[in-house]
């Protein structure tokens, strides 16, 4: 590859006389530390920035990238994804047996393992940290525990009945009603088993303490420290240091990385795929695992009106995002659930791209020239959206040449972007966002977006509710795959969102990795990373 440009600046220069550690280094030898399993500890250090701050260091309290990647490092769950198929693999529980009605799951747990601050992995560890995620999600806050297991959601009977200790390593969860997607579900991060000490005290959303490979140092979500964990039960990996930094902008990301004052960074920029490219770095792209879109919120008047709903779809230009804002192979979207899951819709009604039928739908509709507040995030790169300010402008302008007013609401996404467009009765009219898998499962699409009256489109629809629910239980095969694809037409024809792209992202790495473990769901592991000795 090519060798990094040296700085030339003074402040430049004494950046990188600072940071001249921060570039991967040998594993460990003979001579390094060792834990107590009598095995070395490695010395290498690794910095990955991150495209945004996490909020919090809790993966249970949010569904938001840069938690989650943290959270999994510190944090393990009973079970793991498997990183080729994302089907539940071995991870704190070795094995694990459903019941013959499918409402009870047994857990065997693994035997010898400690958390970070010495507290033993047992039965009642896994219940404690199982009855926190249901009080969480009990006053009707948007947790991922409340989304898998339906708590607090309107017209959706609870899913979790209680998690019973059956011996100090076995533990059951009991369910109401089956659920299809419950293993694939608890791979997510956000079922990371936390340290019962550590919740007892209230430190876990500074100072998570799990299982991990990894346990936290320092620093906050801005930029965390994690060593590795010496007593690790699984495999430790070359990384001894990881540290996550936050850097917002992607030009500066890439810049980071060729002065080496990053080993790697996520969300690799538009204008930076070629010069990398020339440079000979490695640019390693996701598939596409995610959806962005449009948001519609008809709790806004005039947008109850299909419409004044379907001019906006068919005013919109989704082909010509795709190619100005998005990465080569990133497909343009007509429903929600990405390609994989081969679940599409027979009979949707999207609008295509057609300006003067948008024009022709307006005339007809109830509107009458009021402003449309317009939210959009800034200084943030998200996996699904890339250049949001950028789509903003083109999409706002499509709007106005087919007769709408818009109104403008940039809202930095560290000021809690996403809680304001969720937030009830609020008064955005339409809204960028989109959505990143975090398990492989449709439901994880479904459940999130359509699984209950929702206050982000303003949708209040029983039957779709109870169709995405029913989905859910049914067994994997062409009758769950015929209800999804039936679930996206209705979907369509409600339009609460014009779908926009599923979007390929990408992750650079320097000349210090041999191998990266790439993930679609961006959740990977560190201590799979593979560093060159000779770096």
């Amino acid at each position: 590859m090519a060798p990094r440009r040296i700085p030339r600046t003074a402040v430049s220069l004494a950046l990188a006389a600072g940071l001249v550690t921060l570039g991967a280094c040998s594993p460990a030898g003979d001579d390094s530390p060792r834990g107590a399993t009598g095995r070395p500890v490695p010395e290498a250090t690794f910095v990955f920035a991150n495209a945004a701050a996490a909020p919090t260091l809790d993966p249970a309290a949010v569904n938001i990238l840069e938690t989650s990647r943290i959270g999994a490092q510190v944090l393990e769950g009973l079970v793991s994804a498997d990183p080729s198929t994302g089907a539940p693999a071995p991870a704190l529980a070795t094995s694990w047996e459903r019941s013959g009605d499918g409402l009870t799951y047994t857990f065997d747990l693994r035997e010898g393992v400690r958390f970070h601050d010495g507290t033993e992995l047992d039965a009642a560890a896994v219940c404690a940290n199982f009855e926190r995620w249901e009080s969480l999600a009990a006053d009707g806050t948007r947790t991922p525990f409340a989304t898998v297991f339906r708590t607090g959601t309107p017209r959706a009977d609870p899913l979790y009945a209680g998690c019973t200790v059956e011996s100090d390593s076995s533990v059951a969860l009991s369910l109401t009603a089956e659920h299809t997607p419950l293993l694939r579900a608890l791979t997510q991060p956000s079922f990371g088993i936390a340290s019962p000490t550590a919740l007892a005290a209230g430190t876990h959303e500074r100072h998570p303490v799990g299982t991990g490979p990894f346990r936290y140092a320092s620093g906050d979500g801005t930029n965390v420290v994690l060593d590795a964990n010496p007593d690790y039960w699984g495999e430790l990996g070359d990384i001894g240091t990881l540290e996550f930094r936050t850097i917002a902008e992607p030009e500066l990301r890439y810049v980071a990385l060729r002065l080496g004052q990053v080993d790697g960074y996520d969300q690799v920029g538009l204008d930076s795929f070629a010069p990398l490219a020339r440079e000979g770095v490695q640019v390693l792209q996701r598939d596409p695992y995610s959806v962005s879109y449009l948001g519609i919120n008809q709790d806004v008047a005039p947008l109850d009106d299909p419409d004044v709903r379907a001019a906006i779809a068919a005013a919109v230009d989704r082909g010509a995002i795709v190619r100005e804002h998005y990465p080569d192979g990133t497909r343009v979207a007509n429903q929600f659930l990405p390609a994989r899951f081969a679940m599409d819709g027979t009979d949707l009604q999207v609008p295509s791209y057609d300006p003067q039928r948008a024009q022709e739908l307006l005339a007809a509709s109830s509107y009458d020239g009021e402003p449309l507040r317009f939210y959009y995030p800034r200084n943030t790169s998200r996996t699904y959206m890339q250049e949001p300010a950028k789509i903003y402008a083109d999409i706002a302008a499509q709007l106005v040449r087919a007769g709408f007013v818009i109104e403008p609401v940039p809202i930095d996404w560290s000021d809690g972007y996403v809680a304001q467009v969720l937030e009830p009765g609020g008064d955005h009219a339409l809204h960028l966002l989109g959505f990143n898998g975090g398990y492989r499962d449709p439901d994880y699409f479904m459940a999130a977006l359509f699984g209950g009256p929702d206050d982000e489109f303003g949708v209040d629809a029983a039957a779709l509710t109870g169709a995405v629910n029913r989905a859910a239980a049914l067994p994997d095969g062409e009758d769950r795959s015929s209800a999804y694809a039936s679930i996206n037409d209705r979907v369509s024809r409600l339009l609460p969102a014009v779908p926009l792209a599923h979007p390929i992202s990408a992750v650079a790495v320097d000349g210090s990795v041999t191998s990266f473990p790439l993930s679609s769901t961006g959740h990977e592991e560190f201590n799979r990373v593979r560093l060159d000795a000779a770096e």
